[in-house]
This record gives C-alpha cells, sequence and structure tokens, in this order.
C-alpha cells in the first residue's frame, strides 16, 4: 500500500478540502476532506502517488464525483458486516 507522508497531506490537504468543497457544491454534503484523502490513500494511490506535486494535484482536481462513489460501493461490498443492521446507510448518501 503506497503512504502518503504527513508532510504530502499537509501540502495536499488544501487540494482535497477544495475537492470535497466541489462536492458539497453538486449536492453531495456528507463528502468531507477525510473521505476524500480516503478515496486516495486506499483506491487510487493504493499502489503507487504520483511522484510530483503537480501530478498529484492534477489527479485530485480530475476526480469526479462518479470516481469517488465506485470506491464508496467497492468498500460497501466488501465491507464485513453481520447484518444489514450493523450499516450506517447515512454515510452512502
Amino acid at each position: 500500500m503506497s503512504n502518503i507522508s504527513e508532510k504530502q497531506y499537509d501540502q495536499l490537504k488544501p487540494w482535497f478540502k477544495l475537492k470535497a468543497t466541489e462536492f458539497n457544491q453538486l449536492g453531495y454534503d456528507n463528502i468531507q476532506v477525510d473521505d476524500i484523502y480516503r478515496y486516495f490513500k486506499e483506491f487510487s494511490w493504493k499502489h503507487t502517488v504520483p511522484p510530483h506535486y503537480y501530478q498529484q494535484i492534477r489527479d485530485i482536481m480530475k476526480t469526479t464525483v462518479n470516481h469517488y462513489f465506485d470506491f464508496v460501493a467497492l468498500e460497501a461490498q466488501v465491507y464485513k458486516v453481520s447484518s444489514l443492521d450493523e450499516i450506517n446507510f447515512d454515510d452512502f448518501l
């Protein structure tokens, strides 16, 4: 799994925040900065973080709501729960 350093996170946090704000303006108010960060850490950059800062920013800025929801849907499919009562469906809205 790729590892985003604390320094990289600090540099990229304004861009994650900008993307979360964009998604919020599109009506997806439940998507927060940490959700965008988790999308990149666990999905988009799971194996390789782009080596250059401008490439990282480009990846963040070209990410769409559909990309994010593909990740959320995949996560929901592999999320291990014993019953549907344990799933917080509000997180997926």
